[in-house]
């Protein structure tokens, strides 16, 4: 006896179909396949190569994916998308309750940021009064390579989007990639934050502020934000300082780094 075919049903008639296909292309990356060219997506979500390469960079313009290369990723703004989609919640309605803990045991201000281009972008911020100069809240972007918590994150990139990143100096930014001499030092204290897993700022933003930052990372270990608590005025050394405020720093780390490992995996 023959077998049937199974029919498909047909696709309803107020369905977008070019949605569908941006979604292909969101979900074709996976722990596997991490870094994919226009081919492989193409191929993966059985695309043409000219919608693919349309659907990418208009992820690109919308900042769920980067290219470097030839090969495109996943950024960690997908983790907001996720959030709100699987369990409808924010990433910074995530990180929330926990920073308010890390604050008021500490009596610090504490914050989570991701990678955005050359900055760091604020996801949640909870704010102690300090005499700080520069007003910080959710949204606030700060050139990545001038906060502790922007080298955590450029410690983690793979080395030649490291160079990328130090390479930008967009027309007339108040803040331009670093110089020479100034880069050295950085890529030589970029490699000690590799190492040691957390970074310590000086006064490099503000006169007077201190802070200390360290990673977190999703489900396969790839860092996808930072998590950081500033002083101020506190005429401390990095040697009292972090001694003190680095454990309660890693395990609120890793208690927000365990709900991602929860979520979506990027």
């Amino acid at each position: 006896m023959p077998t049937s075919t199974p029919v498909r049903p047909a696709r309803p008639k107020d369905a977008v179909q070019s949605l569908e296909r941006a979604i292909a292309v969101l979900t074709t990356f996976d722990r596997e396949h991490r870094h994919l060219t226009l081919t492989e997506v193409a191929e993966r979500c059985r695309l043409p190569r000219s919608a693919a390469r349309r659907f990418l960079h208009t992820l690109v313009e919308l900042g769920f994916v980067e290219v470097s290369g030839r090969k495109f990723t996943l950024t960690p703004q997908v983790l907001e998308l996720g959030y709100a989609n699987l369990s409808r919640f924010t990433l910074a309605d995530v990180c929330r309750p926990h920073l308010e803990a890390l604050a008021r045991n500490l009596g610090l201000s504490a914050s989570v940021t991701v990678l955005d281009g050359p900055d760091i972008r604020y996801v949640s911020r909870v704010e102690v009064a300090s005499g700080m100069s520069v007003s910080l809240k959710a949204g606030s972007r700060l050139p990545a390579h001038r906060t502790a918590t922007g080298r955590v994150l450029l410690a983690a990139l793979p080395e030649a989007e490291l160079n990328r990143h130090l390479d930008f100096s967009a027309p007339q930014d108040p803040h331009p990639a670093p110089a020479h001499d100034e880069r050295s030092r950085l890529e030589r204290e970029l490699d000690i934050i590799r190492r040691q897993g957390w970074a310590f700022a000086d006064q490099v933003l503000d006169v007077g502020v201190q802070a200390l930052a360290v990673p977190l990372r999703s489900r396969t270990g790839r860092v996808v934000g930072a998590l950081t608590v500033s002083m101020y005025q506190t005429h401390e050394s990095a040697r009292t300082l972090v001694p003190r405020y680095l454990p309660p720093l890693l395990e609120t780390a890793g208690r927000i780094s365990l709900e991602l490992r929860a979520g979506i995996d990027v």
